[in-house]
């Protein structure tokens, strides 16, 4: 596991067109940077707001984190000079916002020239989710599915966009569902609570449960939040070092399956504990790189 492209547990969102707040992202502990051209600028400021964060992208040092921008959908104005102005660089993927159609991902590929970047497609309306498990299928196993609980919510009209009830928590599911399917990363969708720190824990912990493997944020206050909940506790890692242990030796005996603690372990359990273990271990590699 490569610690540099694959810790998504944090994934912050930086408006595009505020060059304070790109400078200061540097120093957030977040995994991922999201420079967003879309929600966050108005269309006023669309050109302008590329430019910086372009200019940024080749200026400054952002360390193990991994960069996207979130370019505008392929059926705005914007989309070909924001795919264009992506070309040139080498250090960053691509959020695809309204990721709803095949045809989508077939437009990135047609513009990016061999230059082939990771794709973080965000599902956000009811076609999306419709689609989801094709939208998934299209994407190689180095992208995410992501899951844009606003969006989606305006789309079918609720006046209650609360993400763990309705159809806003059975959508929430079946993006998660479509991920694994198909071997992508699920990135969970954001919360727009940034104050109350036990509402944003309990969000993220629904998330991490629904087999999501890191979180959209929109305040560097989310950031802590979600690295903590999708890092491995120290019993978690214990244990899973331990079941390991055991099966090395069991296999070493021919058998296939053994008791851990009074229960059952076999080999989906062991690809658990080795998930576990991976994810500690690039961890620890990224806080040691960037002591």
């Amino acid at each position: 596991m490569d610690a540099a492209v694959s810790l998504r547990r944090s994934i912050l969102f930086v408006p595009g067109g505020h060059q304070q707040r790109i400078e200061k992202s540097a120093a957030i502990p977040a995994d991922v940077l999201v420079f967003d051209l879309e929600d966050a600028v108005p269309s006023s400021e669309k050109d302008n707001a590329r430019e910086i964060v372009f200019a940024a992208l080749r200026t400054i040092d952002f360390g193990q984190r991994q960069c996207i921008v979130r370019i505008n959908d392929v059926s705005t104005n914007w989309f070909q000079d924001d795919m264009a102005a992506l070309s040139e660089i080498d250090n960053c993927a691509i959020m695809l916002p309204k990721y709803q159609a095949i045809s989508d991902i077939a437009k990135l590929e047609a513009v990016q020239q061999g230059n082939k970047k990771q794709v973080f497609g965000i599902i956000e309306t009811a076609l999306g989710v419709l689609k989801v498990a094709e939208l998934a299928q299209k994407l190689q196993t180095t992208d995410a599915l992501c899951f844009g609980h606003v969006d989606f919510a305006a789309d079918m009209g609720l006046a209650n966009n609360d993400s763990s009830h309705g159809s806003v928590y059975h959508a929430r599911c079946q993006v998660a569902l479509a991920a694994h399917a198909y071997g992508v990363s699920a990135m969970d969708n954001i919360s727009l609570e940034v104050r109350d720190d036990e509402v944003i824990q309990r969000e993220t912990v629904e998330g991490l449960n629904l087999g999501y493997q890191g979180k959209l944020c929109i305040h560097p206050r989310q950031v802590a939040i979600a690295n903590e909940v999708y890092t491995p506790t120290e019993q978690q890692v214990s244990k899973a070092k331990s079941i390991l242990e055991q099966w090395e030796e069991v296999k070493a005996g021919g058998e296939g399956v053994f008791t851990f603690e009074n229960k059952m372990v076999d080999l989906p359990v062991i690809h658990v504990q080795q998930t576990i273990l991976a994810r500690y271990n690039a961890i620890i590699s990224r806080a040691n790189n960037n002591d």
